[in-house]
């Protein structure tokens, strides 16, 4: 459909003024003209999904994107479930996706997708209506002050021309919507924020005449390889060289096979320990160390402390880690990572190093400006002892992962045996969305070591606030099998993620019921408190199952509060269906407290 405004004259006045500045005058420029344009920009710089929410403020911006034939447009009324599924799918795809609402409240609702967004570094477009500026305080419907609203969470905030009748407010409206585009992905992703105000008439006439646009002015931005300089990198490799107990951590990422090799030929050519997150989505070959938490707990952890750090990717979960690094500080810390900002999570940074991750560790592998080694015998003391260092993480966490294996062997059925029966039960290859609170902390310490399983999970600010949302756009993104582990408390916040028409049948959600925040029994602190008060203000107990939800939204429904049926459950539960799918494990909170209780002393 050929995407059309209707032709109507400049004011006269205007007609002078464009011709005095050599403008060229064209009809004149409606709402439905800058929000076509907006849409045609956005298809042309990648952009193939957007999300919509319903409303009236909106509907150029509605019409425009249902008009425009190279993005797929989804409606999802609520605004908080629209931005987390945008999330999921930016996550799988790496690409923009758009969210369009109306003025007033509505964009609030983006908030929680948008931090999470900021953090994970993916890029979401955010368009909201509103209304007029002279509108605003005035106690009209739907108004609030929307401008730089996400500010602190954005890479950067935009404010459309209320009016672009001149030439010259349509050329800066154009090129704001091209900037604003760019950088959303780049020098690196993150979400953008696009406030339109625009006045009525909000909707086309039916019997106006429509004649085609001319395609908007579009300004693309070059690509800039950033790369080191060779004093930098002489500097960093004698630094490189001259240290024995060198660690490296990867943080979450989506996989990057180029970043796994040097990484593998590192650990094997160099001694180098690679210690990657569960999120770092380097299990899948299994040759890498894992589960951070089990080795760091057993007795006379600080012999692991490393002299040269070097980090990338984003956060990692296991709060031992983090605790370690920090009372054990090494000597050099690198982080490598693409951003304007360097985090310093375990207060050690010494050097920040704004490249992509496989071209830094391609080159380090490498060495080619390294100095030479003057001294043989020295360098092959070197050698040694980071050949020992590797060997001491190497053996703890073979001791590790034994012991674990041996607790959940003999451990009593809950939520931990039971997480460790639905990973091993994963097909491959397939997705895996964790939700926040203890599933993801059950993952991190069971561990996924050579299973062909993507994971991802909201862990740039970890809420519990749109797993499941987050989980229907990452099953929207793939044709793989997508498999959401989540809390009960965190299904029921975010059961109005599945309240819409897109329920792809390869979504299967887990729901570990254990009828409350069954989290704050497990962690120090909260468990100190007196019964009635952790009762009361912390775990929350219910007595609701997610039976009647699966009804809902026409999802198959399997229940489960026993191990034995558990592992013949999984496989049926697992195989291809024609609806999404939702597994309710029931379990007591008693039980899962002791069995934590078991495992922290296994591992003290």
């Amino acid at each position: 459909m050929k995407l059309c405004v209707p032709v109507l004259a400049f004011p006269k006045p205007l007609c002078r003024v464009a011709r005095a500045r050599n403008l060229t005058v064209q009809p004149t420029i409606t709402n439905h003209h800058l929000t076509h344009n907006l849409a045609y920009i956005c298809a042309h710089k990648g952009m193939k999904q957007v999300i919509i929410s319903p409303g009236s403020r909106s509907a150029p911006l509605t019409v425009a994107f249902a008009r425009q034939p190279n993005i797929h447009v989804r409606i999802v009324v609520d605004e908080r479930s629209a931005a987390f599924i945008a999330l999921g799918l930016a996550q799988q795809t790496r690409q923009p996706v758009g969210l369009v609402c109306s003025s007033g409240t509505a964009p609030l609702n983006y908030g929680p997708a948008v931090a999470e967004a900021f953090y994970q570094q993916l890029p979401l477009i955010l368009m909201t209506a509103d209304r007029p500026p002279e509108w605003i305080d005035q106690r009209d419907n739907q108004t609030s002050h929307q401008p730089r609203l996400f500010q602190n969470h954005v890479r950067a905030s935009f404010e459309l021309p209320v009016d672009v009748r001149h030439p010259d407010a349509l050329w800066q409206a154009e090129r704001t919507l091209s900037e604003a585009l760019n950088r959303a992905t780049w020098p690196f992703a993150g979400p953008v924020h696009i406030n339109i105000p625009l006045r009525e008439p909000l909707y086309p006439a039916p019997d106006v005449p429509f004649e085609p646009l001319p395609p908007p002015k579009i300004i693309n931005q070059a690509p800039i390889e950033q790369r080191l300089s060779q004093t930098t990198w002489d500097t960093l490799l004698t630094d490189w060289r001259q240290r024995a107990k060198r660690l490296i951590i990867v943080g979450m990422q989506n996989p990057d096979p180029i970043l796994a090799d040097a990484l593998a030929q590192l650990q094997q050519k160099q001694n180098a320990v690679i210690l990657a997150d569960l999120t770092a989505n380097l299990h899948q070959d299994g040759q890498f160390i894992y589960q951070a938490d089990l080795m760091l707990s057993l007795p006379h952890a600080d012999i692991l402390a490393p002299d040269l750090l070097i980090t990338c990717g984003g956060p990692v979960i296991s709060k031992q880690l983090k605790l370690f690094l920090r009372q054990h500080r090494p000597q050099i810390h690198w982080h490598v990572e693409v951003t304007d900002q360097a985090p310093d999570t375990y207060q050690s940074l010494t050097h920040h190093l704004s490249v992509e991750s496989d071209y830094f560790f391609s080159q380090l592998l490498l060495g080619r400006t390294s100095p030479v080694v003057k001294n043989p015998v020295d360098a092959g003391r070197m050698s040694a002892r980071q050949s020992n260092y590797q060997h001491q993480w190497r053996q703890r966490y073979q001791t590790a992962t034994n012991c674990l294996d041996q607790f959940l062997d003999e451990a009593d059925f809950g939520e931990f045996t039971a997480m460790h029966h639905v990973l091993n039960a994963l097909p491959a290859p397939s997705r895996l969305q964790l939700g926040n609170s203890m599933p993801v902390r059950y993952a991190d310490l069971i561990g996924l070591a050579g299973q062909q399983i993507q994971v991802n999970a909201n862990r740039g600010t970890s809420g519990i606030d749109g797993c499941v949302s987050n989980a229907v756009g990452a099953a929207l993104a793939t044709d793989q099998l997508t498999t959401l582990i989540v809390g009960d408390l965190a299904f029921f916040y975010d059961q109005n993620g599945l309240w819409h028409d897109y329920h792809p049948t390869n979504l299967r959600l887990i729901v570990m019921n254990n009828q409350g925040g069954g989290i704050f029994s497990l962690i120090n602190g909260p468990s100190n408190l007196p019964p009635s008060e952790l009762t009361n203000y912390f775990t929350t107990p219910h007595q609701r199952t997610v039976r009647q939800i699966a009804t809902d939204y026409n999802c198959d429904y399997y229940y489960n509060d026993d191990e034995i049926s558990l592992i013949e459950l999984l496989e049926q539960f697992f195989e291809p269906t024609s609806k999404p799918a939702i597994l309710e494990i029931k379990t007591d909170r008693q039980v899962n407290i002791e069995v934590f209780e078991q495992y922290k002393r296994m591992s003290s």
